[in-house]
């Protein structure tokens, strides 16, 4: 006969053997459970995948019918047949009635994916591991065209006889910074028409993993002005009316007219036809009795500045650039885009010269496409430190453009470019003005830091439309 003790101490053993079973049983379950949940996350990963490159693909096709680069729309002649075809001609095609579009029908997507396509991630990554902005901007103004011959097209979704050209840049605004470990989706639709203009909003977001909301704040936000001009006449041509489908829609056109009156009154009163206002004549003249005492000593000798200032004509960085036509458009031009990374990447090097450190992009401000710029051209591009707030660490780098006529030995002017930076880890100088032109430079860097903040502000309430 077993002794109590020895009963109860089985028992136990058995209570003991059962919590165990019991425990391993629940975390097998737990593991299983585990198991599945992360089995289904990976296909769902998956299938978000699938539906991206399909949607990669279908938006390819649209920027494909609707390019503003060679070899892709169907009229298109290269530049070799018109160089060496005497007889060079093409089908005169008659301007279809026009349509009355909703902003839906001008709708246009595209996709970066980084993440996913290892060679395009190469091919836009920078020395420091990050996206290179340049590369970004060309397929801003791409994808602005598109939205473009998209809108213009007739009832059956075929181009128009219309040649559009990027007229100006109104904004672009980082919002984030980009990642090459993401995947963006690249959006633009038109939000204002003229008589032969149109506004193209355009945004770039990451695509959302199966984690995240379906719908995240953009990264990036562009504004691109288009105007078209009949192929055959080069006259202004009148695109296709705006239909306004709801009160949020009017609310996104009565914004892009806030804007468009404010560019208006503010190219009224450039100092190429206005002198500086009274309160910019005070800034002239403190700047002058602030600086005065570094030009010149008593003796005739120059002061050097303090360190923490800089004078505005010792920030120049050049480049200059041969045209070919790897870089043209379907017009047989130079490609906007192409313009704009180059005056990027010139003023990064300026910016990183200027800090002594890495410099952020932050925006580009209003600009106009002046002249087109021919295959073959010269191109000189001149960058200047014209503005800095080192209480912000923010400043400005103006790069302007100029054609050079080799020839005649002169420079035409086609545009100016403005690129806004903050260097959060770097020293931001003040820049001081020295000449008079100088101080012009100066004051239109001012006015352009303290509209493109106007600017962007309207453009966040378009988003938040």
């Amino acid at each position: 006969m077993l002794s109590p003790h020895l009963v109860q101490n089985t028992g136990l053993a058995r209570t003991a053997g059962l919590k165990t079973s019991a425990k391993s049983g629940e975390h097998t379950q737990s593991a299983q459970e585990a198991a599945k949940a992360h089995s289904e996350h990976l296909k769902k990963v998956e299938e978000e995948h699938k539906r991206m490159l399909e949607r990669y693909a279908e938006s390819n096709t649209i920027l494909d019918r609707y390019s503003v680069m060679p070899g892709k729309s169907s009229d298109y002649m290269s530049i070799l047949q018109r160089i060496t075809s005497e007889n060079a001609s093409e089908i005169r095609r008659e301007k279809q009635p026009l349509v009355l579009k909703r902003i839906s029908d001008s709708f246009v997507e595209t996709y970066l994916p980084f993440k996913d396509n290892l060679n395009l991630r190469e091919d836009y990554v920078n020395y420091y591991g990050d996206i290179r902005l340049g590369k970004v901007l060309e397929d801003l103004d791409r994808l602005a065209g598109a939205v473009a011959y998209k809108h213009a097209s007739d009832a059956n979704g075929d181009l128009a006889p219309i040649v559009f050209v990027t007229a100006s840049v109104d904004r672009i605004d980082l919002k984030t910074t980009l990642s090459p470990n993401r995947n963006y989706r690249l959006v633009g639709t038109v939000t204002y028409v003229g008589f032969s203009s149109m506004e193209i909003h355009i945004q770039a977001q990451a695509v959302p993993e199966p984690d995240e909301p379906s719908d995240p704040e953009p990264n990036l936000v562009a504004r691109f002005t288009m105007v078209g001009r009949d192929k055959y006449t080069g006259k202004a041509s009148q695109v296709n009316p705006l239909l306004l489908e709801d009160e949020s829609q009017r609310r996104l056109v009565k914004v892009s007219e806030q804007i468009k009156e404010h560019k208006k009154s503010v190219a009224q009163a450039n100092l190429t036809k206005r002198p500086p206002s009274a309160d910019e004549r005070l800034v002239i003249h403190q700047l002058w009795l602030e600086t005065s005492k570094y030009q010149n000593s008593m003796y005739g000798s120059r002061v050097n500045l303090p360190e923490d200032m800089v004078w505005l004509d010792q920030t120049i960085m050049e480049s200059v650039t041969v045209c070919f036509p790897s870089e043209r458009n379907v017009h047989n031009k130079i490609f906007g885009g192409y313009l704009m990374r180059l005056a990027h990447e010139l003023s990064f090097a300026n910016g990183s010269v200027f800090t002594q450190s890495r410099p952020s992009y932050v925006s580009l401000d209003d600009f106009s496409f002046k002249k087109p710029v021919n295959i073959g051209s010269i191109l000189r591009l001149k960058s200047q430190v014209v503005y800095s707030e080192p209480e912000n660490k923010t400043f400005q780098v103006a790069v302007s453009a100029d054609v050079i006529d080799n020839m005649r030995n002169t420079a035409e002017r086609t545009n100016t470019f403005y690129f806004n930076f903050c260097c959060p880890g770097g020293v931001v100088r003040r820049i001081v003005p020295r000449s008079y032109e100088d101080m012009m430079k100066y004051l239109e860097g001012r006015r352009r830091a303290q509209t493109g903040k106007i600017i962007s502000k309207l453009q966040s309430e378009m988003q938040n439309q």
